[in-house]
């Protein structure tokens, strides 16, 4: 045990080991419904991802799926960022217990060069992590299902509230709601010199490629087709 806690809390180990506490904690909030597994997973109203889950992308870490359906509220229908984030942290964490408990064996008390086997297994672990990871995410990309689509097509036919000042030709924000529960912001404008007043309902009758806008109109709730 002296071993253990000697190298959990040595060099390098000791950088990695809060991530590791970090990670046991969000998933115990996971399993008493404290926290949602999709935490990390951002997408904007295209469903491309964004912020941490575009840079996992990046680095070939879980955004090799597909664009999500809108109308899933945004999420991906990919590996999870919490997923991937856990894998490589528990990876590296346990590559460099290894290397720690490898490099005590060495009879040698230098400083420098304990730093410098230190920094090696650091290197190791994180390279080690980012391999395991990367291919388990490829593999779980095979089996997770796809979508195809326009995302910004799903959202015509749907109603829309205007949230930022008046909409017109020019300008116009409005507020729309997903079948998932997600509230997405999206640029509106209005044709004819229609203007919709802050707070009012639109409908979405188009989506117009020049400016990447959406055409609204006056919803008239008598011509909603689930009305009662």
């Amino acid at each position: 045990m002296g071993l253990f806690l000697d190298t959990a809390l040595g060099f390098p180990t000791v950088l990695l080991t809060p991530a590791l506490v970090v990670v046991a904690g969000y998933w115990l909030f996971v399993a008493v419904g404290a926290a949602d597994l999709d935490l990390l997973d951002g997408v904007d109203a295209d469903g491309d991802a964004v912020g941490l889950s575009a840079f996992m992308g990046r680095v070939g870490l879980g955004g090799t799926a597909p664009k999500a359906s809108v109308e899933d509220g945004g999420r991906r229908a990919g590996v999870p960022v919490t997923v991937a984030l856990t894998v490589l942290v528990c990876v590296a964490w346990f590559v460099s217990m290894i290397g720690g408990i490898m490099t005590t064996l060495l009879d040698t008390t230098s400083t420098p060069l304990l730093l410098a086997l230190g920094a090696v297994v650091l290197l190791i672990a994180l390279v080690a992590a980012w391999a395991v990871t990367s291919g388990l995410v490829m593999s779980l990309q095979r089996f997770l299902p796809r979508r195809t689509g326009d995302s910004k097509h799903e959202l015509v036919g749907r109603t829309c509230v205007i949230r930022i000042g008046d909409a017109d030709e020019s300008f116009g924000r409005a507020e729309i709601t997903t079948a998932g529960g997600a509230s997405i912001s999206i640029p509106v404008r209005t044709t004819g010199g229609e203007v919709l007043p802050l707070g009012s309902t639109a409908l979405i009758f188009d989506h117009s490629p020049e400016g990447d806008v959406f055409l609204v109109t006056r919803f008239d709730a008598a011509l909603d087709p689930g009305r009662p």
